[in-house]
């Protein structure tokens, strides 16, 4: 059972997270009210949200199966099915405030798994997220200041995402450090800390950036199922402006953590950095609306995605049942 100190703590990040998400949405109704937006001059043109929303399968899927990587470097007998199995249902867990229980529903899951111990499982996950946030806070870092996608005030203040870029490998070197004076302790007979090879959390920096890139294209889609009259989809002009943009919301809203899986952060920092680009040819009532249903459409098409995809790897593809211990031999 909780301690009162708990449930206290969990009631404070709960109202946090509502204080958030009501503030983000009475922005947007505001937005949404404005005269210039009577009616609504938007599309909604579903063909360019269903591919987005298998984009944003496909970034999970680099990032996931770099899980599946990081967990068989710890000894963890996973198959990529079942790992992506843990992988896709522990995202609901990023909707807790806190969002601690995405990494207590990945131990559920690959417990039965051989060598799926508690320790190996939350090092590597921690690991996974850390290292695709870091690709994508590189990113953020490197394209954002330079393409002014961003309004004056804040394009010049992004450089904090270098630091969250160097955070898997700080979080390496102290592992490694940590992992020799376990050894020593424990001895030869004693059970290794988890310490995940420097080499594979440089791919999975690769990993982290195709993911990115698939996110970008969603961006790039999702103007396109909204944008009033019929641009088509011409991705290239403002493709890399879409993949920074998309990394700063979504690690932003990684990183407040008493945000519901980003909800809010990630949407008001993606109309921030849409907005800019619209104004000179819709105004900026028009521009801001338009960037506010981006981001709507977009975590509506996502999440859906998700959830289809959790379930039917939940249901469709049980974890193997443990093997039976052997029988003993006659005597």
């Amino acid at each position: 059972m909780a301690s009162p100190r708990a449930r206290l703590w969990l009631a404070v990040k709960t109202l946090l997270a509502a204080a958030v998400v009501a503030a983000v949405g009475l922005q947007f109704a505001r937005i949404l009210r404005q005269p210039a937006l009577n009616p609504y001059p938007f599309d909604l043109r579903i063909g360019y949200l269903i591919p987005a929303g298998l984009l944003y399968l496909g970034a999970h899927f680099c990032w996931g199966s770099f899980w599946v990587r990081l967990l068989r470097s710890q000894g963890v007998n996973v198959g990529l099915v079942h790992g992506l199995r843990a992988y896709f249902v522990s995202q609901y867990g990023k909707y807790v405030p806190g969002k601690a229980w995405v990494v207590f529903i990945r131990v559920a899951l690959l417990r039965g798994i051989d060598g799926g111990r508690p320790l190996a499982v939350g090092v590597t996950a921690t690991y996974e997220t850390l290292t695709s946030m870091a690709a994508g806070a590189l990113l953020a870092a490197t394209l954002l200041p330079q393409l002014g996608v961003l309004p004056d005030e804040i394009s010049p203040n992004v450089g904090w995402v270098i630091g969250l870029a160097l955070l898997p490998l700080a979080l390496a070197v102290l592992n490694k450090l940590a992992a020799r004076r376990v050894a020593r302790l424990r001895g030869p007979s004693g059970a290794p800390l988890p310490s995940p090879p420097l080499g594979l959390l440089a791919q999975g920096m690769v990993h982290g950036l195709v993911g990115w890139a698939l996110l970008g294209l969603c961006v790039s889609l999702g103007v396109a199922a909204v944008m009033p009259g019929d641009p088509g989809w011409h991705p290239i002009g403002h493709y890399a402006a879409d993949v920074g943009a998309m990394a700063l919301a979504y690690v932003s809203g990684f990183f407040v953590l008493v945000a519901p899986g980003g909800l809010g952060v990630r949407e008001l920092l993606l109309e921030a950095a849409l907005r800019p680009r619209f104004e000179p040819a819709l105004g900026a009532e028009v521009a801001a609306g338009l960037g506010v249903v981006i981001a709507l459409v977009l975590r509506f098409a996502w999440t859906l995605a998700e959830v289809v995809v959790a379930l039917g790897l939940y249901f469709f593809c049980p974890p193997p049942a443990p093997a039976a211990p052997p029988e003993p031999a006659d005597a």
